[in-house]
């Protein structure tokens, strides 16, 4: 991987704006001023007075949060300047290949207050690689001080830890992960698990989550519609196309297009790992206005016959299928 060469980009500016009013009181020219009441030549100054409301701009937009400074990654120690959502530092060899590289986690981002200044922040999740296996989760919070975008804290969270979910509620910050349990290989973290931090002058402090650590069984995905996204990475599907999933039940059960699927789905003992048993499947047969639908249809049912595996991908559902010596992940994101 060629070393990204430095771009100078430079980050949105933040202005405000000033609104002002003015109120206008009617004096009767008849009366003089120095005849009338002390209180009421008060009242009509107070009138007068101009009230200034600023309004303050807060810009966290992915575009921008993938231009901006973060600090705090422990063994890089500087601020670092993500370009396209992306750091690469210097190669650890002369020439080489191998460097340290952070980057913004997708798409996914929480906003809301965090402590009683009533301003909104953003909360983002930056992927730390120092050049071996090891996959670094970082969560960032950013603000906005004297018309800047500031990286005022930032919190370790581990190592191949895969997010399932990130809120801001009731003044914290709510990340739900798949985090490697006791006995888990590195390549398979299996613990559902909750953390919870408070932002306390502009540290975080985490608190405890009072949710129960649970093992990942295909149960965790019940309750929420997912839509595909992407056949494999790199291939989206198309706009056209309109495939969702839901699990109930020991089932997968959705659409393609027009027509409904069910399909049985077994649990491994390992955690994450499943058997969708193709011989189980129930498709309707209708004619679907659109010529391509019959063609997606079957691409999608040959996929999803071969999911050995699934897990969650910056809060994305993560399906991996193998099927002719080729491994493949469908990418489905949650209904909103």
């Amino acid at each position: 991987m060629k070393r990204l060469l430095p771009v100078f980009i430079s980050l949105l500016a933040v202005y405000s704006s000033t609104l002002m009013a003015a109120e206008i009181t009617t004096i009767n020219p008849h009366v003089s001023l120095l005849k009338q009441p002390s209180s009421l030549i008060v009242t009509q100054k107070i009138k007068q007075l101009t009230p200034v409301i600023v309004s303050q701009s807060y810009d966290y937009s992915l575009s921008v949060l993938r231009q901006a400074y973060y600090r705090g990654i422990d063994d890089i120690g500087s601020t670092i300047h993500l370009q396209q959502g992306l750091w690469a530092g210097e190669p650890y060899q002369p020439g080489g290949s191998i460097m340290p590289q952070v980057m913004l986690l997708g798409d996914l981002k929480a906003m809301g207050r965090l402590n009683s200044q009533n301003a909104p922040m953003a909360v983002v999740l930056l992927n730390y690689s120092p050049g071996g296996s090891g996959q670094f989760l970082y969560l960032a919070v950013m603000a906005y001080q004297h018309g800047k975008l500031v990286n005022i804290a930032t919190q370790y969270v581990g190592d191949r830890v895969r997010v399932k979910g990130l809120t801001i509620k009731n003044s914290t910050i709510i990340l739900d992960v798949i985090q490697p349990g006791k006995h888990d290989p590195a390549c398979c973290p299996g613990d559902v698990a909750r953390h919870v931090w408070h932002l306390n002058h502009n540290k975080l402090v985490e608190v405890p989550s009072h949710q129960a650590i649970v093992r990942l069984t295909p149960a965790i995905l019940a309750n929420t519609d997912w839509q595909l996204e992407s056949w494999r990475y790199g291939e989206p599907v198309t706009e056209i196309g309109n495939i969702d999933l839901r699990y109930s039940n020991g089932h997968f059960v959705g659409k393609v297009d027009c027509n409904n699927y069910t399909v049985t789905v077994k649990s491994q003992s390992q955690p994450g790992f499943i058997d969708v048993l193709e011989q189980h499947v129930a498709i309707t047969n209708r004619q679907c206005g659109d010529p391509l639908s019959k063609h997606r249809q079957q691409q999608y049912f040959k996929q999803l016959a071969n999911v050995t595996q699934f897990t969650y991908f910056a809060g994305k559902l993560a399906l991996t299928y193998r099927h002719d010596n080729h491994i493949g992940v469908m990418i489905f994101a949650a209904k909103k």
